[in-house]
């Protein structure tokens, strides 16, 4: 048909490989999401709301309890100083925040700077608002970077830089020093800076999370971008947020309004609840992934796999090469039919998919049962049917 527009577009891997895991009975470790049940807390916050009067449009840029709590947390806990009525944007999780800032606030044909390994989804974000993505790529053992790496991507179409912190897929949590590097670099040459949040809360012992808005120099050109689906085990629920200076947020709420108009209102009620938790709270949460994490890294380790040791998110990014020299594709297909585990190719993180970097994404979000499951899989095919997967 004539006239219809035809973008480079292609589905997520990721998602896709969820629903070719339910059909073929494989332990999903692909996408990030958990599939045990929520805290009973969670419940009955959502319960409580649903009760209330909360089922009408609340206004476009989020309900004002929810708007209130999150300024609130973001003081205390990321070192932002936000202004519920002038700085923020309740959206329909980080996936549509990230595009809503990457459509408001950049002009098409722009280019945007980022670090490979990157999250799937901002490759296809990129193409849907017509940008490109000049990368850095970065790897073991600390995915670091300089600032001559960033110079010289930047072009006169540069237009922001883009990071994930901590990052998924790697775990990478970027050091002050490395944010304070990308803030002067933004400063200098006039960008906007993009950073995902979305694993705050999931940071590892020796690591510390620091929002790069809370810099010197950084919050006014600042877009930071968070879910509170995967902090509360709520995914479905689709809530997250924007934060930014007034002169964005104003540009943000106008495309975020014209593309959902809304996240679900009883559960934003829910979620302002939800940020009055204690650290408890947190604590239980972290130590329950952690001990999932120790769970799945024996059997990676037993099987011959190498992994990342992750400074936070629920990821680990696995090294397959002494294993065999399949391309990271292939190898992921065969470990999906033949060891019934799926994981995720990394050169699916890799905005070109040309590179086979011989690396796989797992996640340790699932609950005990399934990380345990996944661990017997892998000891079986790698114990009867070790060269199987050659």
């Amino acid at each position: 048909m004539g006239g219809i527009k035809r973008l480079p577009m292609r589905e997520s891997v990721i998602r896709r490989t969820t629903i070719l895991s339910a059909k073929l009975g494989a332990v999903n470790l692909s996408q990030g999401f958990p599939d045990d049940d929520t805290s009973p807390e969670m419940k009955r916050f959502a319960v409580e709301a649903i009760a209330g009067s909360n089922h009408q449009y609340t206004d476009p840029w989020g309900s004002p309890v929810l708007r209130r709590a999150v300024a609130k947390k973001l003081g205390e806990f990321n070192g932002i100083q936000a202004d519920p009525d002038r700085n923020l944007v309740i959206t329909c999780g980080a996936t549509e925040g990230m595009i809503v800032a990457m459509e408001a606030l950049i002009e098409r044909g722009s280019e945007v700077i980022t670090f490979a390994p990157m999250y799937e989804n901002y490759v296809l974000q990129s193409i849907a608002s017509g940008l490109t993505l000049r990368t850095i790529e970065v790897s073991e053992p600390d995915f670091g970077f300089s600032k001559a790496e960033l110079e010289a991507q930047f072009t006169e179409r540069t237009a922001a830089v883009l990071l994930c912190n901590p990052c998924n897929p790697t775990g990478k949590v970027f050091t002050r020093e490395e944010l304070e590097t990308i803030a002067g670099f933004a400063a200098e040459r006039g960008l906007l800076i993009f950073c995902d949040e979305t694993y705050e809360y999931l940071v590892w012992p020796g690591h510390r999370h620091i929002s790069i808005a809370s810099l010197p120099g950084a919050e006014a050109r600042t877009v930071t971008v968070t879910s509170m689906g995967k902090t509360y085990s709520v995914t479905g629920w689709r809530v997250g947020y924007l934060v930014a200076d007034e002169s964005l947020t104003n540009e943000l709420r106008k495309m975020h309004d014209f593309h959902t108009v809304t996240a679900p209102h009883p559960f934003q009620v829910a979620l302002a609840r939800a940020l009055e938790l204690p650290e408890e709270f947190y604590e239980r949460m972290r130590a329950e992934y952690w001990g999932r994490k120790q769970t799945l890294c024996a059997a990676l380790t037993e099987a011959g796999m190498t992994f990342y040791e992750p400074g936070g998110s629920y990821f680990l990014w696995c090294d397959y090469a002494n294993l065999s020299d399949a391309d990271d594709t292939e190898f992921c297909e065969r470990l999906l039919r033949e060891a019934g585990v799926a994981g995720v190719a990394g050169s699916v993180f890799y905005p070109n998919a040309s590179r086979n970097p011989k690396r796989l994404r797992f996640t340790f979000s699932k609950s005990k049962a399934t990380i345990g499951e996944a661990a017997k899989r892998i000891a079986v095919a790698y114990s009867h049917r070790r060269m199987s997967l050659k």
